[in-house]
Protein backbone atom coordinates (compact mmCIF):
# COMPACT_ATOMS: atom_id res chain seq x y z
CA UNK A 1 0.00 0.00 0.00
CA UNK A 2 3.06 2.55 0.52
CA UNK A 3 4.32 1.32 -2.69
CA UNK A 4 1.40 2.74 -4.19
CA UNK A 5 1.32 6.21 -2.73
CA UNK A 6 5.08 6.84 -3.32
CA UNK A 7 4.14 6.01 -6.80
CA UNK A 8 1.14 8.12 -7.10
CA UNK A 9 3.29 10.97 -5.91
CA UNK A 10 6.50 10.10 -8.10
CA UNK A 11 3.59 9.88 -10.95
CA UNK A 12 2.13 13.66 -10.18
CA UNK A 13 5.79 15.39 -9.45
CA UNK A 14 6.83 13.91 -12.59
CA UNK A 15 3.67 15.44 -14.25
CA UNK A 16 4.45 18.89 -12.78
CA UNK A 17 8.09 19.20 -13.36
CA UNK A 18 6.79 18.12 -17.16
CA UNK A 19 4.63 20.58 -17.21
CA UNK A 20 7.05 23.36 -15.96
CA UNK A 21 9.45 22.54 -18.64
CA UNK A 22 6.94 22.40 -21.44
CA UNK A 23 5.71 25.81 -20.61
CA UNK A 24 9.13 27.38 -19.92
CA UNK A 25 10.13 25.60 -23.56
CA UNK A 26 7.16 27.18 -25.37
CA UNK A 27 9.18 30.53 -25.51
CA UNK A 28 12.03 28.74 -26.95
CA UNK A 29 12.68 26.86 -30.54
CA UNK A 30 14.47 24.12 -31.15
CA UNK A 31 17.47 25.95 -31.67
CA UNK A 32 17.34 27.20 -28.26
CA UNK A 33 16.99 30.86 -29.28
CA UNK A 34 13.89 32.82 -27.53
CA UNK A 35 11.40 33.58 -29.43
CA UNK A 36 10.33 37.17 -30.71
CA UNK A 37 7.48 38.84 -29.01
CA UNK A 38 5.16 40.62 -31.76
CA UNK A 39 7.64 43.61 -33.51
CA UNK A 40 6.87 46.44 -34.32
CA UNK A 41 8.66 48.74 -36.71
CA UNK A 42 8.57 52.36 -35.98
CA UNK A 43 10.33 54.46 -39.15
CA UNK A 44 11.01 58.35 -39.16
CA UNK A 45 11.36 59.37 -42.93
CA UNK A 46 11.05 62.09 -45.39
CA UNK A 47 8.23 63.33 -47.70
CA UNK A 48 8.65 65.67 -51.13
CA UNK A 49 8.00 68.95 -50.27
CA UNK A 50 4.38 69.03 -51.76
CA UNK A 51 2.46 70.53 -48.95
CA UNK A 52 -1.43 69.69 -48.80
CA UNK A 53 -3.98 72.07 -46.32
CA UNK A 54 -3.16 71.46 -42.55
CA UNK A 55 -5.95 69.47 -41.22
CA UNK A 56 -7.91 71.64 -39.43
CA UNK A 57 -8.00 71.18 -35.59
CA UNK A 58 -4.14 70.26 -35.33
CA UNK A 59 -2.93 73.82 -35.69
CA UNK A 60 -0.61 75.65 -33.63
CA UNK A 61 -0.38 78.82 -34.63
CA UNK A 62 2.72 81.08 -33.93
CA UNK A 63 3.12 83.52 -30.74
CA UNK A 64 2.92 87.37 -31.89
CA UNK A 65 6.13 88.78 -31.47
CA UNK A 66 6.57 91.41 -29.08
CA UNK A 67 7.03 95.06 -30.07
CA UNK A 68 10.58 95.97 -29.75
CA UNK A 69 10.57 99.56 -30.96
CA UNK A 70 12.89 99.31 -33.73
CA UNK A 71 12.69 98.24 -37.25
CA UNK A 72 12.91 94.26 -37.60
CA UNK A 73 14.50 92.73 -40.53
CA UNK A 74 12.36 91.20 -43.17
CA UNK A 75 11.31 87.40 -41.67
CA UNK A 76 13.29 84.87 -44.01
CA UNK A 77 12.71 81.57 -43.58
CA UNK A 78 12.76 78.01 -45.98
CA UNK A 79 11.29 74.42 -45.93
CA UNK A 80 13.35 71.16 -45.69
CA UNK A 81 12.27 67.71 -45.11
CA UNK A 82 14.01 66.36 -42.39
CA UNK A 83 16.51 64.13 -44.23
CA UNK A 84 18.15 66.78 -46.40
CA UNK A 85 21.38 64.92 -47.85
CA UNK A 86 24.33 67.29 -48.98
CA UNK A 87 21.53 69.93 -47.94
CA UNK A 88 23.31 73.33 -45.98
CA UNK A 89 21.19 72.19 -43.02
CA UNK A 90 22.02 68.72 -42.57
CA UNK A 91 23.95 68.96 -39.47
CA UNK A 92 21.19 70.71 -37.91
CA UNK A 93 18.94 68.61 -39.37
CA UNK A 94 20.29 65.38 -37.87
CA UNK A 95 20.42 66.77 -34.86
CA UNK A 96 16.55 66.78 -34.58
CA UNK A 97 16.29 63.90 -36.50
CA UNK A 98 18.44 62.19 -33.18
CA UNK A 99 16.21 64.15 -30.30
CA UNK A 100 12.82 63.27 -31.93
CA UNK A 101 13.55 59.54 -32.77
CA UNK A 102 15.10 59.25 -28.72
CA UNK A 103 11.78 60.42 -28.05
CA UNK A 104 9.38 58.58 -30.83
CA UNK A 105 7.47 55.66 -29.54
CA UNK A 106 4.60 53.33 -30.88
CA UNK A 107 1.52 54.51 -29.44
CA UNK A 108 0.64 51.79 -26.76
CA UNK A 109 -3.16 52.03 -27.12
CA UNK A 110 -2.28 51.81 -31.38
CA UNK A 111 -0.17 49.25 -31.40
CA UNK A 112 -2.98 47.06 -28.63
CA UNK A 113 -5.53 48.03 -31.72
CA UNK A 114 -2.96 47.13 -35.21
CA UNK A 115 -3.19 50.54 -36.31
CA UNK A 116 -1.19 51.19 -38.84
CA UNK A 117 -0.04 54.41 -41.05
CA UNK A 118 2.05 57.64 -41.85
CA UNK A 119 1.56 60.46 -40.40
CA UNK A 120 3.04 63.48 -42.17
CA UNK A 121 3.90 66.51 -40.03
CA UNK A 122 5.23 70.11 -40.54
CA UNK A 123 6.70 71.89 -38.02
CA UNK A 124 8.28 75.09 -37.67
CA UNK A 125 11.20 76.21 -35.61
CA UNK A 126 12.38 80.28 -35.13
CA UNK A 127 15.30 81.46 -35.25
CA UNK A 128 15.66 80.63 -31.17
CA UNK A 129 14.98 77.07 -31.75
CA UNK A 130 11.73 77.08 -30.18
CA UNK A 131 8.39 75.33 -32.16
CA UNK A 132 6.64 77.81 -34.31
CA UNK A 133 4.13 76.08 -34.89
CA UNK A 134 3.13 72.05 -36.08
CA UNK A 135 0.19 70.28 -37.99
CA UNK A 136 -0.38 67.71 -40.25
CA UNK A 137 0.02 67.85 -43.74
CA UNK A 138 -1.23 64.15 -44.33
CA UNK A 139 -3.03 62.18 -41.96
CA UNK A 140 -2.42 58.42 -40.89
CA UNK A 141 -5.95 57.15 -41.17
CA UNK A 142 -5.16 56.73 -37.13
CA UNK A 143 -6.04 60.10 -34.96
CA UNK A 144 -4.11 58.30 -32.45
CA UNK A 145 -0.97 57.95 -34.20
CA UNK A 146 -1.27 61.13 -35.63
CA UNK A 147 -1.71 62.69 -32.23
CA UNK A 148 1.79 60.50 -31.48
CA UNK A 149 3.45 62.05 -34.24
CA UNK A 150 2.37 65.58 -33.51
CA UNK A 151 3.14 64.56 -29.51
CA UNK A 152 6.73 63.84 -30.17
CA UNK A 153 7.45 66.91 -32.27
CA UNK A 154 6.04 69.31 -29.24
CA UNK A 155 8.27 66.97 -26.62
CA UNK A 156 11.11 67.40 -28.60
CA UNK A 157 11.02 71.08 -28.32
CA UNK A 158 12.74 73.31 -27.97
CA UNK A 159 15.27 72.77 -30.24
CA UNK A 160 18.85 73.78 -30.29
CA UNK A 161 18.49 77.63 -32.31
CA UNK A 162 18.96 78.15 -35.78
CA UNK A 163 22.83 78.88 -36.88
CA UNK A 164 23.72 82.36 -37.97
CA UNK A 165 25.02 81.07 -40.85
CA UNK A 166 21.73 79.82 -42.46
CA UNK A 167 20.29 83.86 -42.05
CA UNK A 168 17.04 82.43 -40.69
CA UNK A 169 13.91 83.75 -38.68
CA UNK A 170 12.56 80.21 -38.83
CA UNK A 171 13.01 76.65 -40.58
CA UNK A 172 9.70 74.65 -41.78
CA UNK A 173 10.54 71.16 -41.55
CA UNK A 174 8.35 68.11 -42.86
CA UNK A 175 9.09 64.47 -41.31
CA UNK A 176 6.78 61.48 -42.14
CA UNK A 177 6.09 59.01 -38.96
CA UNK A 178 5.62 55.60 -40.52
CA UNK A 179 4.01 53.22 -37.96
CA UNK A 180 4.32 49.66 -39.33
CA UNK A 181 3.72 46.11 -37.06
CA UNK A 182 5.28 43.37 -37.97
Amino acid sequence: MMAKKFLILFVLASLAGHALVIALTARIDMKGVPRLEKVMKVELSTTAEAEPPPVPGHIRPAAPAAPTGKMTPSVRDDSVSLQNPGGPYEPYLLQIRRKIEGLWSYPPLALSQNQQGEAVIRFTIDAGGALNGYYITSTSGSPILDEGALAVVRSAAPFAPLPEKFHLSQLHITATFRYRIN
